[in-house]
């Protein structure tokens, strides 16, 4: 069957949801097959019902194709409306009109149900399952008072609506990933990190020379940050330490943060709160440093012409949570400069099988548009006895495919 090939590809989050997709009379219906498609990568259900109009814009042989099912094109003498309300076999856990018309959008807000995606839309509003309506139209059928008081009247029914994004006069469908994100939200239990506590280290430390001066590298936070907002995004609890050379603005963060100076500082930390706290897991993605110079208080002399300065190594931080919590799940990233790509994964590797972590996350640093302070990384994503991953993306899709990994990895420790 087509969709074995890529069902769960991207994850479980939607793992035995059901997501039943109204599809009603718009030009944008001609995208509802990715959508189907997107939904079983992340291992959930689609059910399709159409209204008559959107069967002119997205033949049923393409819709079956893309889910193994045919879709609905009418409510029978089997009453599927209610079923999909109660049933255990076919209870939705999310209704989802897309594209929504104007003329849906209004039918719904006088309670007409006089085709099968209206039906269904009344009958799981009366049994309170969440809905979502995205609206595709041209902006002069959506932004006038009469559907302005439709729109308004639905939401204050408890109805959800897509923020509507105008490209050229027209609503159209948003991005796949958009649209996504907006079902994870309002699915219950769809998150499948709720109650694992994550502790995650970012940012560059900074070891002092003097009281004035430190060594420390160019490291923004702006991976640690990624990966701590994707987490959040699945349900995870989680504390950021982040090394006081980062570029957040740590107003904005969404979860609790500590700042530190030195490695030494951030190991302390680390330590404190796997100590105080339960932890499902340590991420360090913090660039601390390996070395520190011999501190001497006050200032050292400026205009010097020859200045030496002592280094000696920093403690290991991987190394030595390891060795007092065997048992902790730990993900690494592991720097390397100028190395092709067999030597950065025989490095990881060998830095996995030393340090016993669970997983091992390397990348270039040093390089232009890359690492450090770009938005943008290359990244090798190892786990034991598998493939490499190799990613090229922005840091915030990187987080969301390593979150979506621990995921993965997560349930099958659960199962074995």
């Amino acid at each position: 069957m087509v969709t074995s090939e890529i069902y769960g590809s991207k994850g479980l989050q939607l793992e035995g949801k059901r997501i039943l997709i109204g599809v009603t009379g718009s030009i944008a219906a001609i995208e509802v097959p990715h959508l189907i498609r997107e939904i079983i990568r992340y291992s959930g259900e689609p059910i399709v019902v159409l209204s008559q109009e959107a069967t002119r814009f997205v033949a049923i042989d393409s819709l079956t194709w893309c889910m193994d099912k045919t879709p609905y094109t009418e409510i029978t003498g089997l009453s599927e409306h209610v079923k999909w309300t109660f049933h255990p076999d076919y209870k939705i856990d999310l209704f989802l009109i897309c594209p929504a018309s104007a003329n849906t959008i209004a039918k719904l807000a006088h309670g007409i149900a006089d085709g099968p995606v209206t039906l269904a839309a009344l009958a799981a509003y009366g049994a309170g399952i969440p809905m979502l309506i995205v609206p595709a139209a041209h902006t002069v059928l959506l932004d006038n008072p009469i559907m302005e008081q439709n729109i308004q009247k639905l939401q204050n029914l408890g109805i959800h609506f897509q923020k509507r994004s105008e490209i050229e006069n027209k609503y159209k469908f948003p991005p796949i990933s958009v649209l996504m994100d907006q079902i994870f939200n309002l699915i219950d239990d769809v998150k499948p990190l709720k109650g694992k506590k994550f502790l995650l280290t970012g940012g560059a430390t900074r070891e002092f020379l003097d009281d004035v001066r430190f060594i420390s590298n160019p490291s923004s936070g702006l991976s640690a940050n990624s990966l701590a907002n994707a987490l959040i995004k699945f349900g995870a609890e989680l504390k950021l330490i982040i090394g006081a050379n980062h570029s957040l603005n740590l107003s904005t963060l969404g979860f609790s943060y500590q700042v530190v100076q030195s490695t030494s500082d951030m190991l302390e930390a680390v330590e404190k709160e796997l100590s105080s706290t339960s932890y499902d897991a340590l991420i360090s993605v913090a660039a601390v440093s390996d070395y520190k110079p011999i501190y001497k208080p006050g200032k050292i002399k400026s205009q010097q012409e020859n200045l030496v300065l002592e280094l000696t190594p920093t403690k290991k931080m991987i190394k030595t949570i390891r060795e007092r919590y065997h048992d902790l799940y730990i993900v690494a990233y592991k720097a390397e400069v100028g190395v092709s790509e067999d030597e950065l994964i025989n490095r990881a590797k060998a830095f996995m099988e030393k340090n016993k972590v669970q997983m091992v996350c390397a990348n270039w640093v040093g390089e232009l548009g890359k690492g450090f302070e770009a938005q943008r990384n290359d990244i090798i994503i190892l786990l034991p006895n598998s493939t490499p991953i190799v990613i090229s993306d922005s840091k915030t899709q990187i987080g969301i495919k390593i979150a979506e990994i621990i995921i993965t990895d997560f349930s099958r420790r659960k199962m074995i």
